[in-house]
């Protein structure tokens, strides 16, 4: 199956990488650091979390400054921890073992997802009078072809049941692991395809959302085929992590697609030729 879906990625480009799992930790503010600040080195830092990917060798410095001592040196393809912002553009970066290492300049970061699930993800979507339980899972990983970066691939079933019409279905679900749109910032592109719509449409119809790790949201975007979908009742999403961003991709997704999809899609049964 996989061999037959279009990836559409939104947007002018995406750059991204091969990664590793992203960790999680916890700071504990200093009594007097502000509210919102961490101590880091000898300064305080707004927290931030998450993991990086070094683009191009880039100096460690003891301060956020250009002319802070140099203090270390980290190569590309090297992940670090960033666990703060300082003022300017200079990131806390924290080394595996959870030393700081000191400030690297933000430009030649890339904040990254690992899109690997440990298991599948499973839960039901209410709408409309219909009722729809969904299992997503991790199918593998795979290149865009002539860019550096990496897809997460998942297949989603569905299970649908609208009074006595039942539907079962398989769509195809990808995750982009670097920044939508070639930047620095932590958004990531996810996306649902629907294939072999009997409506004249030889493309995937794709549907298309943008999940922000630094609001912790996940907000509709766009479809690929207008006349097939529609606004979703529910656009926006909070998001935490990969489970909980796709299961919120589903919630808006689902209701992004209009009356006419909906009722192939519940014509679709147990032998449907997309699983």
């Amino acid at each position: 199956m996989r061999g037959c879906v279009l990836r559409t990625i939104i947007g002018l480009g995406l750059l991204a990488a091969i990664v590793a799992a992203q960790p999680g930790y916890a700071q504990k503010a200093a009594k007097k650091a502000p509210v919102d600040g961490v101590p880091f080195l000898e300064t305080t830092v707004k927290p931030l979390n998450g993991t990086y990917l070094v683009m191009k060798p880039a100096n460690v410095r003891a301060r956020p400054l250009t002319k802070g001592k140099r203090i270390g040196r980290l190569d590309a393809g090297d992940q670090v921890r960033v666990i703060g912002r300082a003022k300017g553009p200079w990131l806390a970066v924290q080394g595996d073992d959870g030393k700081d290492l000191g400030f690297v300049y933000e430009l030649t970061l890339m904040p990254v997802v690992d899109g690997a699930l440990d298991e599948d993800v499973s839960g039901e979507l209410r709408n409309a009078g219909r009722v729809c339980q969904y299992k997503i899972h991790f199918d593998s990983k795979s290149p865009a072809q002539g860019q550096p970066f990496e897809f997460a691939d998942y297949e989603v079933r569905w299970q649908c049941a609208a009074g006595v019409d039942k539907g079962t279905f398989t769509t195809p679900m990808f995750l982009t692991e670097g920044p939508y749109q070639g930047t620095r910032k932590p958004t990531h592109q996810i996306t649902v395809d629907i294939l072999e719509l009997n409506a004249g449409v030889e493309e995937v119809f794709s549907t298309h959302v943008l999940w922000d790790r630094e609001t912790n949201r996940v907000t509709f975007d766009s479809v690929s085929v207008k006349r097939f979908g529609r606004a979703p009742a529910t656009a926006s999403m909070p998001a935490t992590d990969v489970p909980s961003a796709l299961q919120a991709t589903l919630m808006i997704v689902h209701g992004a697609w209009n009356t006419g999809v909906w009722r192939e899609l519940m014509s679709r049964g147990a032998n449907s030729s997309t699983e």
